[in-house]
């Protein structure tokens, strides 16, 4: 009898070994997945933000093209209706001339271009203009959801 009762108490201690074993390693699982669970909320968060900073990003390169398109219509409109006027520097022709307070005495002269040659070169003007507003978009854009240096 006394052999079963330590076959019995020796069975049970390794049952309860086997599941001490077992309990250990389900624990480590739930703190790897626990950690991992973490991580997985951080990287949302950053997400989030990352979002946010992108369409505020968007709101402002918005707001500043729609600035620039209708400071240039204006221009534009008034190059063609001629309230304003372009001019060049011209060397060898008769054209009005003009004094600066930078030529001190000598008379700058002055050639107007056409309306439609103004025009022409007020619409090459807002294209670089706009490109540079793009290029300047696409490198914020690099830097906040690339790089991750928002200013």
């Amino acid at each position: 009898m006394t052999r079963y009762l330590i076959a019995a108490l020796v069975a049970c201690g390794l049952l309860m070994y086997g599941g001490w074993q077992k309990i250990q390693h389900q624990a480590g699982q739930l703190d790897r997945q626990a950690q991992d669970i973490d991580t997985l909320q951080r990287a949302a968060e950053s997400r989030r933000n990352t979002i946010k900073l992108l369409a505020d990003l968007d709101t402002q390169h918005t707001q500043e093209r729609e600035r620039a398109n209708q400071t240039n219509a204006s221009l534009r409109a008034d190059v063609a209706a001629g309230q304003r006027r372009l001019s060049v520097l011209a060397t060898s022709c008769t054209a009005t001339g003009s004094a600066t307070a930078a030529g001190v005495g000598h008379a700058e002269a002055r050639a107007e271009l056409d309306p439609a040659a103004a025009e022409r070169i007020v619409r090459i003007a807002n294209d670089g203009d706009d490109a540079i507003r793009q290029l300047n978009a696409l490198q914020d854009y690099v830097r906040t959801a690339c790089i991750g240096t928002a200013q």
